[in-house]
């Protein structure tokens, strides 16, 4: 097992320095932190958890809630923060939050029985904010992922959602479609409403009238997506454009579409939202908006660890740039 002596031996420095550049302290220099963090990957170190709570008298552990865990949607997310993870020690301790922080025992479980030194939080109710108040009266550092709240204590990484929303109905219409349904996701989530917003003023600015009658509100799932598809069917003849919430929903949606004996994007033109990773491969493939969730994971875990070690302080508000991506669906 190789430790930070045989480093140390390794890059001419004593291990004094090794344990603080690979801790990001002070009082090493820049070209001389990079050589021994090489050096480490190339003699594959992992610091020794147990003997850096000792030390530090932390758990080691940041905490990951999410709505649903089984979700597509959050693979590309906890991938990026288990690579950040696996390069500065930290275990990631997994919890499901079914989208109301305030309303389960799982942020108690978080703080008290495993003491996580940490928290990042995906997406949740948008008028869930009580467990902000909690976590910064106890000092945990956390990032939120999925939510722009205006507050300079929290840290949260978003995209603009209804800008990005506003593109994929804009394309819609510049395609000549002018009855656009949208499938929207659940209407307490802080990112259905700007995804709403965002198709409504595409149709205002494009002289579109849209009902609220073309609005049908789901909840993120394929099934979902489905039903809500054969409700459009039904209700709405006369629609040749769907803007999807995600692309969960589009995936019902498309299913519904065929089953109906119509075609996309020949009769139907369908857009999504996300682009996750079976979205280049439906039939036919799907426009999507593209979020960079891998970043997302990866900033999180950055921002939140940089705060334990006392390198920047709270307040990291990061909205990262969304892609539109233009396949067979439209």
């Amino acid at each position: 097992m190789v430790t930070i002596k045989d480093i140390a031996r390794r890059a001419g420095v004593s291990p004094s320095v090794v344990s603080r550049a690979l801790n990001n302290k002070y009082g090493v220099k820049e070209s001389t932190k990079q050589l021994i963090k090489a050096i480490a990957r190339d003699m594959n170190y992992y610091p020794n958890a147990a003997a850096r709570r000792l030390v530090t008298r932390k758990s080691g552990m940041i905490g990951v809630m999410m709505a649903d865990i089984s979700e597509p949607f959050y693979a590309q997310i906890i991938k990026g923060m288990e690579y950040v993870a696996s390069q500065t020690g930290y275990t990631l301790l997994f919890s499901n939050s079914y989208d109301n922080i305030g309303k389960t025992n799982v942020l108690q479980k978080m703080i008290v029985t495993e003491n996580v030194d940490g928290l990042v939080i995906v997406g949740s109710n948008r008028q869930d904010t009580s467990f902000t108040g909690i976590l910064l009266e106890k000092k945990i550092p956390f990032v939120l992922i999925e939510r722009n709240l205006q507050n300079e204590q929290v840290n949260c990484i978003w995209i603009d959602n209804k800008k990005a929303a506003y593109c994929a109905t804009k394309l819609l219409l510049e395609k000549g479609h002018k009855i656009i349904a949208h499938i929207a996701g659940n209407m307490q989530n802080q990112v259905t409403l700007e995804r709403l917003a965002g198709y409504k003023e595409a149709l205002k600015e494009a002289g579109v009238s849209a009902p609220e009658r073309w609005v049908f509100p789901a909840n993120y799932l394929c099934e979902d997506g489905y039903r809500a598809m054969q409700e459009i069917l039904r209700v709405l003849p006369d629609c040749t454009g769907v803007f999807a919430g995600n692309d969960s929903m589009a995936y019902g949606a498309l299913q519904a579409i065929h089953e109906a004996g119509f075609a996309v994007p020949k009769d139907i033109a369908l857009v999504g939202f996300d682009d996750l990773e079976f979205s280049a491969f439906t039939n036919p493939p799907l426009t999507t908006i593209r979020q960079p969730r891998y970043e997302m994971g990866i900033k999180s875990m950055e921002i939140l660890t940089q705060i334990l070690n006392g390198e920047i302080k709270n307040g990291i508000n990061l909205c990262l740039p969304f892609e539109l991506i233009v396949r067979h669906s439209v």
